[in-house]
């Protein structure tokens, strides 16, 4: 009787420890993949050549149509655009704008998720 006690013991170790792994397993890949719920991405605002504003990228992308934009006179106003292109390196122009100060902000539209807000750019 005693060697089956050790055997039943060592069986209910390794389901154990599988189902450990198992659940160990499944947080891994949610926090990698879903857990995140928008793209990575590394961007920044500025101002390139005659008053063009840009997002430059430096890393990661957004499909055309899952990021917005807005570019507003108003600092904490938003009017969002959704991107009609992929947002990828290295840049992706927002128009030309008149002299003045804008506010220039990014969100990923599925998630909700503010990458920036509010970046001032100066336009001359």
């Amino acid at each position: 009787m005693k060697m089956c006690e050790k055997g039943q013991g060592a069986t209910e170790y390794l389901l154990m420890l599988a189902a450990v792994l198992v659940i160990v397993a499944i947080a891994v890949y949610y926090v990698t993949t879903a857990g995140a719920g928008f793209p990575a991405l590394t961007v920044t605002s500025a101002k390139s050549g005659d008053n063009e504003i840009r997002f430059n990228v430096t890393t990661g992308s957004i499909p055309t149509g899952e990021w917005a934009h807005s570019v507003s006179s108003t600092e904490g106003s938003y009017s969002w655009t959704n991107g009609t292109e992929i947002l990828d390196a290295p840049y992706v122009s927002l128009g030309t704008y008149a002299a003045g100060t804008y506010y220039v902000s990014l969100k990923h539209v599925d998630s909700g998720h503010l990458y920036f807000y509010d970046q001032t750019q100066t336009c001359t």
